[in-house]
């Protein structure tokens, strides 16, 4: 019974995330990116950074994009969900070794999957959650990847990855991921 309420809450936390991204319904080129902006601000709900980086300590909230990604494209979804509480930015960061002194979330784009290695080696301590739609991210050491199945998105998530910078991933997310890594 819970683990059915509690599906249904994260259906609808992400079903109006999604609302709010333009009513988006299915997963097209441009589109897909508005879907991907609408979980990632879902994760700032389900994910509990460490005491000194945690978000109702916060004002603002950076989601830096490393590289190139049409998910720069998708700033107004971010704006839409600010509240006089909390205020998220889509800002675009070109070197990784400076992301962790502003960001909560680090996107890594598709043109960055040659330094793919590197680029997490750089963050893999730093209390940055790291997401990116390069295939294998989550399998690589990154926390949370985008995958497309059946023109729907979908997420494969890394706890160990997240937890060794002192990342919590709500038990709740974890559950609706299409694939969870153990290692």
């Amino acid at each position: 019974m819970f683990k059915s309420f509690a599906r249904y809450i994260i259906a609808w936390c992400l079903a109006s995330a999604i609302f709010t991204a333009g009513n988006v319904a299915r997963a097209d080129d441009s589109k897909e990116y508005l879907v991907k902006a609408a979980f990632i601000y879902n994760f700032v709900k389900f994910v509990e950074w460490p005491d000194g980086r945690a978000i109702s300590k916060e004002n603002s909230i950076d989601i830096c994009i490393i590289g190139d990604s049409e998910l720069s494209q998708t700033s107004s979804v971010f704006k839409a969900a600010s509240t006089s509480k909390l205020s998220l930015s889509l800002v675009e960061e070109k070197n990784p070794h400076n992301a962790a002194s502003h960001c909560h979330i680090a996107f890594i784009g598709g043109s960055e999957e040659s330094r793919l290695g590197e680029i997490l080696s750089v963050l893999k301590s730093q209390p940055l959650l790291t997401v990116s739609d390069i295939d294998g991210f989550a399998e690589h050491g990154g926390m949370i990847g985008f995958t497309t199945e059946d023109n729907k998105v979908k997420l494969v998530i890394n706890p160990k990855a997240a937890s060794a910078t002192g990342i919590r991933i709500d038990a709740q997310l974890l559950e609706i991921a299409a694939k969870v890594i153990d290692k």
